[in-house]
């Protein structure tokens, strides 16, 4: 009984410390992949893409049909065996078998498959595109929770710094060596940053919710993320034409751009063929039974002149009737639907080839955009740390002089918020650059997960 008990304790605390357990941005994504509902749409819908390509191409297949009908009739009507008026109630049953093999329809068929292929590869790059933004925007909030957190760990440092020298003022204060004004305004100060603790820690929660809800995190469950180092970025060099040419060749938006383009191509095709003749081969089986066809019983005496309902199965083989057919239609006039859908598929295609070119220009801008921008950054990462550096070493030096009472408290806390804050911009620099260096890296196909 101990070893059960010992062993169940053994797997709550394993799986309470896997459950604890931080989560990196890499799976971070992946567990918003696996869970978003937006990407399982996407993916239903490529599902739903490719059984209407399949379908497309079944359609080649001939039709067959198979069917029966009974009715009861009254009165003067048409006997369905001998096509002859009767005038007496009688049941008749039907049935029939038919095939149709379509043999030309201006390669309409052919090219509905092309078109449902098509189709099919666009929803597959919706895909692509709704997991890339989905890792996009998971990676921005990871940042964000990321930068929040390290700025709450700067204030709780900067609050613990005040706590501390306030208690070594009032103990200078007790000795005379302090005046009770110095005192007031360590107590500001703390003031102050007690309410920046507070705002950091607002924002560092709501950046956190928004992350969760990206997710799809169950709302009982608690999320924490790998805050244990800012991730370094490097000093690479990126060519924007180099990049450019590497991203038309997979970034999903162009790639859907471009299967448009060959979509609507064959939606043109499909609606000029509506305007061809068609040729369909068909073959049919048909037969039929009534009570009201009968025979004599003893056809070889003349003198009984009983009748007798023909048998189902007689009639079965006697009615039997097969047929063969070849039909050709051929379009003449149809209130010029044909060559309006014409027209439209037309201007539907323009359309499309301007989205393609709006869609590399967009490409283009935002690729020039992303490398200035990260140029940028990393001459600001540069500054800030050199910034960072100067003012750590003022602040250090303005420690040692409060001390000594070379200064007055204000001067010390100038000294301590520009380190504070310099401090808070290099980070938020950094996962910056971070973001925007991975961004360059996902237009040139790499994976940021």
């Amino acid at each position: 009984m101990k070893r059960i008990f010992f062993a169940l304790f053994f797997l709550l605390i394993t799986g309470a410390t896997i459950f604890a357990q931080d989560m990196n941005l890499d799976q971070c994504i992946r567990y918003a992949l696996e869970n978003n509902l937006a990407y399982a749409n996407k993916s239903i819908e490529a599902g739903i893409a490719g059984e209407q390509y399949r379908q497309s191409k079944r359609d080649f297949l001939p039709s067959l049909n198979a069917g029966s009908s009974a009715n009861k009739r009254y009165g003067r009507s048409i006997d369905p065996t001998t096509n002859t008026f009767v005038n007496q109630d009688f049941f008749s049953m039907n049935f029939y078998l038919d095939s149709q093999l379509d043999l030309f329809q201006g390669f309409s068929r052919l090219n509905t498959v092309k078109f449902q292929k098509l189709k099919y590869l666009i929803s597959r790059e919706n895909i692509k595109q709704q997991e890339m933004e989905i890792a996009f925007a998971v990676m921005n909030k990871y940042y964000d929770v990321l930068y929040f957190s390290n700025l709450q760990n700067i204030v709780q440092e900067q609050v613990e710094l005040t706590t501390l020298n306030l208690q070594k003022t009032e103990k200078l204060i007790e000795v005379g060596l302090k005046a009770e004004s110095d005192l007031l305004e360590m107590k500001a100060q703390e003031a102050t940053e007690l309410h920046n603790l507070v705002l950091a820690q607002n924002q560092h929660d709501l950046a956190l919710l928004e992350l969760r809800n990206l997710m799809n995190y169950p709302l009982d469950k608690e999320l924490r993320i790998d805050t244990e180092e800012i991730p370094v970025s490097t000093d690479t060099l990126f060519s924007p034409s180099v990049i450019y040419v590497k991203a038309l060749k997979h970034m999903p938006g162009v790639q859907r751009a471009n299967l448009d383009v060959e979509a609507s191509q064959k939606q043109l095709d499909i609606a000029r063929g509506e305007l061809s003749p068609r040729l369909s081969l068909g073959t049919s089986i048909y037969t039929n039974y009534a009570d009201s066809r009968k025979e004599h019983l003893n056809p070889n005496d003349p003198d009984n002149n009983a009748m007798r309902i023909i048998p189902f199965q007689d009639q079965w083989s006697q009615n039997m009737a097969q047929s063969i057919f070849l039909s050709l239609q051929i379009p003449i006039f149809n209130k010029w639907n044909g060559l309006s859908r014409v027209k439209q598929a037309r201007l539907e295609r323009l359309m499309a080839v301007n989205r393609q070119q709006e869609e590399q220009q967009s490409l283009y801008r935002l690729i020039n955009e992303d490398v200035q921008q990260l140029k940028s950054l990393q001459n600001e990462r540069n500054l800030l740390r050199a910034k960072k550096d100067a003012l750590q070493e003022a602040y250090t030096i303005s420690e040692k002089k409060l001390e000594q009472g070379l200064i007055s408290v204000i001067e010390f806390y100038t000294a301590k918020n520009q380190f504070a804050q310099a401090e808070a911009d290099w980070i938020r620099t950094l996962l910056q650059l971070k973001v925007k260096e991975q961004t360059i890296r996902l237009y040139m196909g790499e994976k940021i997960y």
